[in-house]
């Protein structure tokens, strides 16, 4: 049986500020907008994700113990021109964690997360995006992060990030995108600068040769809805009974030897009233080959091994309640021997309250974490991670 987590009481504190919070909430019901003219305009937005942290360190079985912000956000969309619009997004991600070293991150500093303009060639069936975007890849990733079902993204769903010096699944470039066959078919087809190399020495007398030299990365995605379409940058990760949504989804990824690709499934169906079932599956395939190595003491390692990922989650609605339960699970498979340490299966669950929809909502959740191969130093191989997370949304 998993050991009882030390500090989880403290959770009570949250869940009571949250239902303070219920007693006063009040669901939103404008916009804020600054208009300048009939083609100009200005939108705002805020989201901030406040985290309470218990997670089991492998070799003692006592608790790293955290409170941070997992995300605060400012959101900006303007309609400066007929058919264009600018996007923008910044992030301060898990400040103040001090995660297991002890050292308490005051300074992460803000990040400018998205920024794109977006211009409509042909309506919504031809726009240009051009900027700092989401890469084509899983639907997992895409979620919106203020509508998750499950209380984050996809462990292993962005497994090129590092190496491809990627951010939190953007990257910088230009696309296309459109949607087709009455909107129910999206497609997007971007390239993006991707990894840029270093200079390259030459022979002497000769100097180095630049960087950056080599190809950009190339990455498409195609959906397609079945009944309720969806438009947008990013997808509602669970809709709560308000829409239906059966959508399938596949992409690709590839720069130089590099190729990742994979597919997905979604489903969000009302069943009873405003009760809904929401359910997600994503399998995700990486293999650097050449294109991300390095060389320690004359043997080259590969720094995006080939490996196979597979991501669900699955939850029910209950209008009356206005409560969400879920179950999650994750897997990350190496394909050789010797990165099978690597393996390792992550299972859980949470119950999300919806205070005032997704504007106030508290989620308190579980984690099992399960390496594949056990590490033979650790004195426990399995451990557990604890969690809620109190959010407050308003775009």
């Amino acid at each position: 049986m998993p050991k009882k987590a030390k500090g989880l009481p403290t959770i009570r504190l949250l869940c009571l500020a949250a239902a303070v919070g219920a007693a006063c909430a009040a669901p939103a019901t404008g916009q804020v907008v600054v208009k300048v003219n009939e083609d100009v305009n200005f939108r705002f937005g805020a989201l901030l994700q406040a985290w309470g942290d218990w997670t089991q360190d492998a070799n003692t079985s006592g608790y790293s113990q955290n409170f941070f912000l997992r995300r605060v956000r400012f959101i900006l969309l303007a309609n400066v021109a007929p058919g264009v619009s600018v996007f923008y997004q910044t992030d301060n991600a898990r400040v103040g964690n001090a995660g297991a070293t002890g050292a308490k991150n005051f300074n992460t500093g803000f990040i400018t997360q998205d920024a794109f303009a977006e211009w409509k060639l042909v309506g919504d069936a031809l726009m240009l995006d051009g900027g700092l975007f989401y890469t084509p890849q899983s639907r997992g990733v895409l979620n919106s992060s203020s509508s998750n079902l499950s209380f984050d993204t996809p462990t292993f769903g962005q497994g090129q990030v590092s190496v491809i010096a990627g951010n939190a699944g953007r990257d910088y470039g230009f696309g296309l995108k459109g949607y087709l066959a009455g909107d129910h078919l999206e497609y997007r087809a971007d390239v993006f600068a991707g990894q840029r190399q270093n200079t390259r020495n030459q022979p002497p007398p000769l100097g180095p040769a630049a960087g950056s030299r080599n190809s950009f990365r190339t990455a498409a995605r195609v959906q397609y809805d079945f009944f309720d379409v969806e438009k947008g940058y990013v997808y509602v990760g669970t809709n709560r009974g308000t829409r239906k949504i059966l959508a399938l989804g596949a992409w690709g990824d590839t720069q130089g030897d590099y190729k990742a690709y994979g597919a997905d499934i979604f489903a969000d169906i009302p069943v009873v009233g405003k009760d809904a079932v929401t359910a997600e599956a994503d399998v995700l395939s990486y293999d650097g080959g050449t294109q991300f190595q390095q060389t320690i003491n004359g043997v080259v390692i590969s720094l995006l091994p080939k490996q196979r990922a597979f991501f669900t989650d699955l939850g029910y609605y209950f209008d009356a309640l206005k409560i969400q339960p879920y179950f999650r699970y994750e897997r990350l498979s190496f394909d050789q021997d010797t990165f099978k340490t690597g393996d390792q299966i992550r299972y859980g669950g949470g119950l999300n309250w919806y205070i005032s929809g997704q504007n106030l909502k508290l989620s308190p959740f579980y984690e099992r974490i399960v390496p594949r191969q056990k590490p033979g130093a650790a004195r426990i191989q399995e451990t557990n991670h604890f969690g809620v997370q109190l959010q407050a949304f308003y775009f």
